[in-house]
C-alpha cells in the first residue's frame, strides 16, 4: 500500500495545492454573494436529460484516520453507479507512476537551486534530507528530486501537515469500487496534470515551495493551522467556503487559479456530460472544484442539468 500510496500522492498534487496552497492567487477574493450560496454538501446527484442519474462528490486528497469519513449514503450512491471517475484513472497504478516520474523533471535542465538564493536553496533542502517526516521522502535521495518541478516537491509537505495517520480517498475509493466490479475512467490524464506545471512560471512555485517549508519551520506551525482550517471547512461540507478561505491565503503566483482550477473545470464539462450518458458514474474530485463561482456544480447547471445535494452526514 505505501508504494501504491506514493504514486498516487503525486498525481493529486493540483487539486491539493489548489486547495491548500498559500501561494495561489485568484484574480479577485472570491466571495460568494449569502443568498446564492450552494448548500453544505460534499455528494450531489446529477440529472439531466440524456444521462443516467450519476453522483458527484468532493474529496480531500489526503486526510487524518480521525477526519476521514464515507457515510452509508455516500456508499448508496456508489452501489447505484457503474463508474468510479477520478481526476486521473488509477486503475493502473505502475503505469500512471512511471508516467509522473518521466514528466517530473523541469525542462531545460533546471534545477531547484537555479531558482532561489543559495541561503533559501538550503533551508529547502535541509528541511527534506534531515527534518520531513513524510516516509516518502526517506526513499527518495534529493539528488533525485531536486530537478523535478517545486509544485510537486510541494505536495510532499502536506504529509507534515497531518497529525498521527492518514487516509486518502481516492485510494478508499478505488479499493471498494474494485469490490463493486465497477469500471474506471479519469477526466484527465497524467500528462494534462503535469502540462499544468509548466504554464506556471518555476520561480514562481519555487517560491512557493520556500513559502511552505517556511510554514512548518522555526515553530510557528502556520501551514498545520492553515491545513486544519481548511479541513474543518471539508468537514462541514462548506464547498464555497473552501474557496473563499483559500483565496484569502493567497498570495503571487503567475497564471495559477486559471490554470490549476478554471481551465481544468471547464475541461471536464463535457467529458462528464459524456459518460454519464453511456453509464451511471460516481465522480469523485477535490472538493475544491465543487464551489466558487467557475466550480463544477455552477457550471453543470448552467448546462441545464440538475444537482441536488445529498445529506450524508451520521
Amino acid at each position: 500500500m505505501q508504494n501504491r500510496t506514493s504514486l498516487a500522492w503525486l498525481s493529486w498534487s493540483l487539486s491539493l495545492l489548489f486547495l491548500l496552497s498559500t501561494a495561489c492567487k485568484t484574480a479577485e477574493k472570491v466571495q460568494i454573494d449569502p443568498s446564492q450560496r450552494l448548500e453544505n454538501s460534499l455528494l450531489w446527484e446529477i440529472k439531466g436529460k440524456g444521462i443516467k442519474t450519476s453522483y458527484l462528490f468532493g474529496t480531500i486528497h489526503m486526510i487524518g484516520e480521525k477526519d476521514y469519513s464515507f457515510s452509508e449514503k455516500a456508499e448508496a450512491a456508489l452501489d447505484k453507479s457503474q463508474r468510479l471517475v477520478l481526476e486521473i484513472d488509477m486503475s493502473n497504478m505502475m503505469q500512471m507512476g512511471m508516467q509522473m516520474l518521466t514528466l517530473a523533471p523541469m525542462q531545460g535542465g533546471k534545477k531547484l537551486k537555479d531558482l532561489l538564493p543559495a541561503e533559501d536553496y538550503e533551508l529547502i533542502k535541509t528541511y527534506f534530507t534531515e527534518e520531513a517526516t513524510n516516509p516518502e521522502l526517506k526513499m527518495m535521495p534529493f539528488s533525485m528530486i531536486e530537478n523535478w518541478k517545486p509544485m510537486l516537491l510541494q505536495s510532499f509537505l502536506y504529509q507534515d501537515m497531518i497529525e498521527g495517520q492518514t487516509k486518502a480517498y481516492e485510494v478508499e475509493l478505488m479499493a471498494m469500487a474494485k469490490k463493486r466490479n465497477m469500471s474506471f475512467g479519469g477526466l484527465e490524464t497524467v500528462a494534462d496534470q503535469m502540462n499544468v506545471f509548466e504554464k506556471i512560471p518555476y520561480k514562481d512555485q519555487a517560491q512557493a515551495l520556500l513559502e511552505g517549508v517556511k510554514g512548518l519551520k522555526n515553530g510557528d506551525q502556520s501551514g498545520k493551522k492553515e491545513f486544519a482550517q481548511l479541513v474543518e471547512l471539508y468537514k462541514k461540507a462548506d464547498v464555497d467556503g473552501l474557496i473563499e478561505s483559500s483565496s484569502e491565503q493567497m498570495e503571487d503566483m503567475e497564471n495559477s487559479e486559471e490554470e490549476l482550477l478554471i481551465k481544468r473545470n471547464n475541461n471536464w464539462i463535457p467529458l462528464i456530460k459524456e459518460f454519464s450518458k453511456k453509464e451511471a458514474c460516481f465522480y469523485a474530485v477535490g472538493a475544491a472544484h465543487l464551489g466558487g463561482p467557475h466550480g463544477v456544480i455552477r457550471l453543470l447547471r448552467k448546462e441545464g442539468y440538475q444537482l441536488t445535494p445529498i445529506d450524508i452526514k451520521d
